[in-house]
């Protein structure tokens, strides 16, 4: 039964994104030319884990790159746990990735140090563990990664397959995170389901994985923010809020808090339209507007996109992340042709190259 309550609901929620998607045909010529833009959170699926096998799932993102006007990708493995069926790391698609140098940089650690980190779910964390999870660290970097990415401190489980994450926002292990990116000047692709205060957890969350009651993570996701100001934090799906709590105030006050917390934007609808950019007419909401004109400079796109394999067989969260990426990548191609052309070219193309230091 909860297989099927869990279909109606994910096509309710398939029907009410396309409708949200198709609202635009109306819009002036401006929102239907081509735009360009830097995805910086992107996914890879491999079915069989070889190189040619994530080879088929780049030639899948090449394409949808080529369609829409996408210049340039940074992969990342999603933010894993132990155990978990269809697990891999940077390594499995970096060197296919390096022959396509202007087309794609990427991130590691989802698949190695995230797992570590659930793993370690407590305060008291051994000099051993702390070891290998900074050889590890510095292991991604030397091997040609920008930085560390998907690493979550709480994550919701959405679909069967999809694993429900949480560890405080300060573990130590993220604090010793920090500190490397800080003086690799690299960055941490950072996923972070906020809660503001105790909350139950919404009908449409399946308890379990999920718990039937969240508590407040704001306070250690700021003290994580002013560990060390060189780390630059990537805070992952802005806009598509899932609990709304990540409001339009909470972003502008953090923003102005931390220095070293940017935000990537997935305008994907998330579970409170009230905290999306876009309105239903496709128009930019004024308090979004006027946020980002104050902050130009600490906004960049990840559309959370993920790429699947041909020889992929059967369905998973990737394949079902998979079939939303074209809806995305045209509500994202809305969107920034929305915007006033000046902070459109920053948050689709200039600020990505300034802070993932991407080459041509």
């Amino acid at each position: 039964m909860k297989h099927i309550g869990f279909t109606v609901v994910l096509g309710l929620w398939l029907c009410g994104f396309a409708m949200f998607a198709t609202q635009g045909a109306s819009q002036p010529t401006q929102a239907t030319g081509r735009v360009e833009w830097i995805d910086i959170h992107v996914h890879l699926v491999g079915g069989r884990g070889s190189l040619q096998d994530y080879q088929a799932a780049i030639r899948g993102a090449l394409g949808a790159m080529e369609e829409s006007g996408i210049r340039k990708m940074v992969v990342m493995p999603p933010p894993q746990i132990y155990g978990n069926p269809g697990n891999h790391e940077y390594d499995s698609f970096a060197e296919v990735l390096k022959r396509y140098p202007t087309r794609f940089a990427f991130l590691g650690g989802g698949g190695s140090l995230n797992p570590m980190l659930q793993a370690a779910n407590g305060t008291e964390v051994s000099n051993d563990l702390r070891r290998e999870f900074e050889d590890k660290a510095n292991e991604i970097l030397q091997r040609g990664a920008l930085g560390f990415g998907e690493i979550t401190a709480h994550h919701l489980s959405h679909v069967p397959g999809h694993p429900y994450e949480s560890v405080a926002a300060d573990h130590p292990l993220l604090l010793l995170l920090v500190d490397i990116a800080g003086r690799n000047n690299a960055l941490i692709d950072f996923h972070f389901d906020l809660v503001t205060e105790e909350m139950k957890a919404p009908e449409w969350l399946s308890s379990p994985p999920n718990p039937r009651l969240f508590r407040p993570n704001l306070a250690a996701f700021e003290r994580l923010l002013e560990h060390n100001r060189k780390a630059k934090i990537v805070w992952a799906h802005a806009g598509s809020d899932m609990l709304g709590n990540w409001t339009i105030e909470l972003s502008r006050r953090l923003l102005v808090r931390h220095p070293n917390l940017y935000m990537s934007l997935r305008l994907a609808p998330g579970r409170a339209p009230q905290n999306h950019p876009l309105s239903r007419d496709n128009e930019i909401r004024p308090g979004w507007l006027q946020l980002l004109r104050d902050f130009p400079d600490r906004f960049v796109i990840g559309g959370d996109q993920f790429f699947v394999s041909p020889s992929v067989r059967g369905g998973g969260p990737g394949v079902e992340f998979s079939q939303r990426a074209p809806m995305n990548r045209e509500r994202t191609r809305v969107f920034l042709a929305a915007l006033p052309a000046d902070l459109s070219r920053k948050i689709a193309l200039e600020n990505a190259i300034r802070l993932y230091r991407l080459k041509d």
